[in-house]
């Protein structure tokens, strides 16, 4: 199982990424691997992650 430092250290080279990759491709992937993580971890706040990744229900949070 996968702990909290791990989910931030994801987040975190995510978004790292995020104006390099096209914006759908980009809410795709976090979305992958926000399912892989809770498939994992059913503690696993998703909604957190996707911020933490820059992503909110509307899709990439402006910088």
């Amino acid at each position: 199982m996968m702990t909290r430092k791990d989910y931030i250290k994801t987040s975190n080279i995510l978004k790292g990424f995020a104006d390099e990759i096209h914006p759908q491709v980009f809410e795709d992937l976090v979305e992958e691997f926000a399912q892989y993580f809770l498939s994992d971890n059913d503690r696993f706040d998703k909604a957190k992650f996707e911020k933490a990744c820059g992503v909110d229900e509307l899709g990439l949070i402006p910088a």
